[in-house]
């Protein structure tokens, strides 16, 4: 996969994830304190421009109430 397409995909994500906390009206800093993660890396994700690693990925799932894909 090309990096143009790995970009898109990853700001897609973002989009999904910043849209769905949005909707249940938490903010970063609540879901950073929720997830244990730091509010810099919240906004670096939703930003589009970092990539979470798994555990991270699994942590904003669960804290977004959101299923699982697999």
């Amino acid at each position: 996969m090309d990096e143009k397409k790995l970009n898109e995909s990853r700001q897609s994500i973002a989009a999904f994830i910043q849209n769905r906390r949005n909707e249940l009206g938490i903010s970063q800093a609540a879901l950073a304190e929720q997830t244990g993660m730091g509010i810099a890396t919240i906004k670096r994700f939703e930003s589009g421009k970092f990539w979470l690693n798994m555990k991270q990925y699994v942590l904003l799932r669960n804290a977004l109430g959101l299923p699982t894909f697999f």
